[in-house]
């Protein structure tokens, strides 16, 4: 397995765009009317780098890859989706070495809204989480005093381990396959 980040493989796969086609990636990303919005402000001096690094501030690396294989077949670069897909998918970036990954993005954040709205029993799963030291004890009260299943899953999904971490998201993957097997069972279907 490479030790290549899936941050790499972002800016590997736009430094094969030539300059009027890069030109063509920005206007694309500003004009996303999905999360995480861009401005023309943070793209219009941005190199590679400096837009890989941005779309990794804004969101995961996986969302990151996400969003560039998907802005890619908007603007018809097929080709380049396919192959940033492929390497992010296939263990050659870092957080493809999860085995819950499918098409450069993991199943925590592909189901997200799913997880949220049907996931009603949250309190074993956080406590699974505590044990497996995933969340911290102030993580796991603040979690505990909401008053809904639907702001303790956001809130879960918020948290540092699990958003911007492959190992916490696997760890929270495996926590709902024991905990509600066949909401998790549904989805993998769906996948």
């Amino acid at each position: 397995m490479s030790d290549k980040t899936i941050k790499f493989w972002i800016i590997d796969a736009l430094e094969n765009l030539s300059a009027k086609d890069l030109k063509k990636f920005k206007v694309m990303l500003c004009d996303r009317e999905e999360e995480p919005r861009v401005t023309r402000r943070a793209v219009e001096d941005a190199d590679e780098m400096d837009l890989a690094d941005l779309l990794v501030k804004m969101c995961t690396e996986s969302k990151a890859a996400q969003v560039t294989i998907d802005t890619f077949k908007k603007l018809g670069f097929n080709n380049e989706a396919t192959m940033l897909a492929s390497k992010v998918s296939s263990g050659d970036g870092n957080s493809a070495g999860s085995k819950y990954m499918t098409a450069g993005q993991h199943f925590i954040d592909k189901h997200r809204i799913s997880l949220i709205e049907r996931i009603t029993a949250v309190d074993p799963i956080l406590d699974r989480l505590l044990m497996k030291k995933v969340i911290t004890q102030e993580n796991y009260s603040d979690i505990r005093c909401l008053n809904t299943s639907y702001k303790k899953m956001r809130e879960l999904f918020e948290m540092g381990s699990i958003r911007s971490s492959v190992k916490g998201k696997d760890c929270l993957y495996e926590v709902l396959m024991e905990s509600e097997p066949f909401v998790m069972e549904e989805l993998r279907e769906r996948s």
